[in-house]
């Protein structure tokens, strides 16, 4: 049976690996089987850009029942950072940039 040390271990060397096969990783593991994930947006101004197709960030982390927050295909999410935690979702259009 692995300790909680070696299942980190293990999940960090399964990480890099796959990383090297897909840079998106991150991305579909923390997909659902529909193909999204849970963003929640600091904001009604900011959910209101990502709803109009204009780029913006939201995170993957913090669902309170007073949040704004929504379901957002992986596909429109360019990359994650701080930790996996801040998703950049895309603009639908170049028009729409922040």
């Amino acid at each position: 049976m692995e300790n909680i040390v070696e299942l980190f271990e293990r999940l960090a060397r399964e990480r890099e690996e796959g990383l090297k096969v897909n840079p998106r990783y991150d991305i579909d593991k923390l997909a659902d089987d529909n193909g999204e994930i849970r963003i929640y947006f600091n904001s009604n101004v900011e959910y209101e850009m990502y709803l109009d197709g204009k780029g913006v960030i939201g995170s993957t982390e913090r669902f309170l029942d007073t949040d704004v927050f929504c379901n957002v295909h992986k596909d429109r999410i360019e990359k994650l950072t701080d930790g996996e935690t801040l998703a950049h979702i895309a603009a639908l259009s170049s028009n729409n940039d922040v």
